[in-house]
């Protein structure tokens, strides 16, 4: 696979992450850890060593925050707005 096809893989993957994360944000996190397979082989493929050191860096902090934010319940605004629980 060429570069540039690894490139727009990898942003549809992120673009995909955001959407998921929008939705909710723990599965956006557990996503995100996932999708940065791609990056560090994208990385790996096109010689670019700060692109796998940035995924390395993605991935902790994803981590970071499904630590922090664990116990956590989400709900859509809508369902907070009219006291609703999940």
């Amino acid at each position: 696979m060429s570069a540039a096809v690894w490139s727009w893989v990898a942003a549809a993957v992120s673009i995909a992450g955001l959407w998921v994360g929008g939705i909710n944000p723990r599965a956006g996190w557990i996503y995100g850890i996932g999708s940065q397979g791609v990056w560090a082989a994208y990385g790996l493929v096109t010689d670019q060593p700060g692109m796998i050191a940035l995924s390395a860096a993605f991935v902790i902090l994803y981590s970071r925050n499904l630590w922090r934010w664990r116990g956590t319940h989400f709900k859509p605004v809508a369902q907070a707005e009219r006291g609703e629980t999940p």
